[in-house]
């Protein structure tokens, strides 16, 4: 009994060995070759049992090739629309230089027709002065009385002074109660000045040639629209003329522009009250008739 008990165990013992050499895939307590146990006793696939030897051999290496392509073509989309960005700041940047560089050749070329304009109505006004002038040497028709003295009964004009000159009338007016220094704007108590000249002139002269003429001291002009003088005095004799014609009626035919600036001094350019005196307007009476 005992000799079989002893022959049964080791029989079992011999089982044993065999079934664990085969092995059993229902044995409970057999690690899972894809299980790893992890740190704090965590389960995790184990890499070797993922991939194996070859890592392209796993089920999911195709996936992981395909978004590493997806991301390196977004890599490149990226870079192409970063350059293409880039491009067009640099086409925006060239069209603005382009922009300012047109417009201020635009306005200098606005300037540049205004002077000429300006120009060109101070040389017309200087003719018909010179063609004024010298009809009157040549006999051109003339009133009654050649010398063309002051009326009497021209009434007096508040900040203007007549001053009789051979056979001309001459009404000064100093220009700073016409227009801010340096300027051809016209101030609203310069107009109602110009408003009784104009009235004197309609009711004395009333056919007579009338020249505006522009003068200006010696100083220098600092930030006005006139590069000299000259180009000073002819647009605040020309402001003169357009109140005379649209405000008050006179014939325009009547008036003419002469643009003398500093050529014509009456005081010392040295001193502030002679430069005064210098900046004037004076509306000169002819006896030449229209």
């Amino acid at each position: 009994m005992q000799v079989w008990v002893r022959n049964g165990y080791w029989l079992g013992c011999l089982c044993g060995l065999v079934i664990a050499a085969l092995g059993c895939n229902r044995n409970p307590y057999q690690q899972n070759p894809y299980v790893a146990m992890g740190a704090g006793g965590v389960l995790q696939p184990t890499q070797q049992a993922l991939m194996g030897a070859n890592p392209m051999a796993h089920p999911a290496a195709p996936q992981v090739v395909d978004l590493q392509r997806r991301v390196q073509v977004l890599d490149e989309t990226n870079r192409t629309l970063t350059t293409q960005v880039a491009q067009a700041q640099q086409q925006m940047q060239v069209a603005r230089d382009r922009a300012d560089l047109l417009a201020k050749q635009l306005q200098d070329t606005t300037g540049q027709l205004q002077q000429s304009l300006l120009a060109q109505r101070q040389t017309e006004s200087q003719a018909l002065g010179i063609q004024a002038s010298m009809n009157k040497r040549g006999g051109a028709k003339l009133t009654a009385n050649n010398s063309l003295p002051i009326s009497t009964n021209a009434p007096q004009i508040p900040g203007a002074r007549m001053v009789q000159d051979g056979d001309l009338i001459r009404i000064r007016i100093p220009a700073d109660q016409l227009f801010g220094q340096g300027t051809a704007q016209l101030v609203s108590s310069g107009s109602y000045l110009l408003d009784q000249v104009a009235t004197s002139i309609s009711g004395q002269y009333g056919r007579h040639r009338v020249a505006v003429e522009g003068h200006t001291d010696t100083g220098a002009l600092y930030g006005g629209a006139f590069s000299n003088p000259t180009q000073l005095a002819g647009a605040q004799a020309q402001a003169i003329i357009d109140q005379l014609v649209r405000r008050n009626n006179l014939p325009a035919q009547q008036l003419f522009v002469v643009a003398h600036g500093p050529n014509h001094p009456i005081g010392d350019n040295q001193t502030a009250a002679g430069r005064a005196d210098n900046r004037r307007i004076e509306i000169v009476i002819y006896p030449e008739t229209f």
